[in-house]
Formats: structure tokens, C-alpha cells, sequence
């Protein structure tokens, strides 16, 4: 989120400082305008640039976080967990009618500055909000890298591919429901997709390509 605020810094800073941005011009011929200089370009794409890597590292995680302060165990916390999902895309949703429609207005009839002034501000406190948050998130502990477990499960798959897969998809488990329950994780029952991986499990390895894609 760092990252996407500075961006959307620099951003508004290009648009807004004369130094950082071409003079107007009111030509009909286009090509007869001043051109933008080599740091005029450079400020701006790479006000882009970081709003791309920030975006990008904030938007796919935001939810993940939000959703890991939640028990799904617990009948109230898993209430919760839904309605925050709601209020996440209901915000989603208010927030790209606002952009579409009050700051197209604001760029268009008032300025380009004010216009990327303000989403920039709204990211600041977004911003702070979040960090001041910090000490009451919950973490959840790491446990090992994704992808070796991913790769696990495709040579497991692949050893076995002559194993004939059992027609009760409860037997690709090695734990029955309790068990999980007390350890707090949830069993992944099988689907009709990705079949070939049911073989990993065949002789009572965990699923967890399935589990992956999940998430």
C-alpha cells in the first residue's frame, strides 16, 4: 500500500508542478506543441510504473488479510467474516462510481491536480488506518513455501499415475473431519476438476494443490 500511495504521489506531483509537466497548448495542430521533456517522461511513467507494482502487491493481499483476521470455526467470527467480504465490494463498487463520475468531472472542468490530489489523499489515510490497525492483526504463521508443496503433489501425481483413484473421495484423506476440526484447518473435499491429482492422494498424501487453488 506504501508503494501505491507514492505512486499516486508522484502522479499528482506530475500534473501538478509546472516544471514536471509540458506547457498547454491550445494548438489545432497537435505536432506544433511543446513536447513533454525526457524527465517530464520519466517522472510520469514512472509514477505509473509504481502505481502497477503497487496495485499489484496491495489489491490481491488487502482481502486475504482481512479475511485471515476471521475463525471460521466460530458461528459469530464467520458471520463477520461474510459481512466484511460485503462491505469490501460494496466499497469496491462506491469507489469506482465516485472515480468514473465525480472525479472525471473534477479532471475535466476543474483540474487534473485536484483530481489525482484527491484519491491521493483518500490512499493516504487509507494508509495510516491500516498501519495504526497493526498491532491487532491477526498473523498467521508461515508454513513453508507453496510451491514446494505444489511440486510435491505433481511428482507424487505423476509416480502414481497407474493407481486407480478410489470412488469415495473420503479415503483421499488421512484425517477424518474431528481431527481437522481440532487442529483448526478445513478438509478440501475432491472435485471433478483436476482429477489427475487425486492420485497424490491415493495413498494418504495431503491435497494440497487443491487447497492452494482454493485460496
Amino acid at each position: 500500500m506504501y508503494w501505491h500511495w507514492q505512486g499516486m504521489c508522484l502522479l499528482t506531483l506530475s500534473v501538478s508542478l509546472p516544471s514536471l509537466k509540458p506547457p498547454e497548448c491550445h494548438e489545432m495542430d497537435v505536432t506544433k506543441c511543446k513536447k513533454a521533456t525526457t524527465l517530464q517522461l520519466g517522472v510520469f511513467y514512472g509514477a505509473l510504473y509504481i502505481l502497477a507494482v503497487g496495485g499489484g502487491g496491495t489489491k490481491p493481499n488487502i482481502s486475504t488479510i482481512g479475511a485471515d483476521q476471521f475463525d471460521d470455526f466460530d458461528p459469530k467470527e464467520k458471520a463477520y467474516k461474510l459481512s466484511f467480504f460485503n462491505w469490501w465490494f460494496s466499497s469496491i463498487f462506491v469507489g469506482t462510481l465516485f472515480s468514473f463520475t465525480v472525479l472525471v468531472y473534477i479532471q475535466d472542468n476543474v483540474g487534473w491536480a485536484l483530481g489525482y490530489g484527491i484519491p491521493t489523499i483518500g490512499l493516504a489515510i487509507a494508509f495510516i488506518t491500516f498501519m495504526a490497525g497493526t498491532p491487532f492483526y491477526r498473523h498467521r504463521l508461515a508454513s513453508g513455501s507453496s510451491f514446494t508443496r505444489i511440486a510435491r503433489v505433481i511428482v507424487a501425481a505423476v509416480r502414481k499415475r497407474n493407481v486407480n483413484v478410489p470412488v469415495d473421495s473420503t479415503q483421499l484423506h488421512e484425517l477424518d473431519v474431528e481431527e481437522y476440526r481440532k487442529k483448526g484447518k478445513f478438509r478440501i473435499n475432491s472435485t471433478h476438476t483436476l482429477r489427475y491429482y487425486d492420485l497424490s492422494d491415493s495413498l494418504l498424501i495431503f491435497f494440497v494443490l487443491k487447497i492452494f487453488l482454493s485460496h
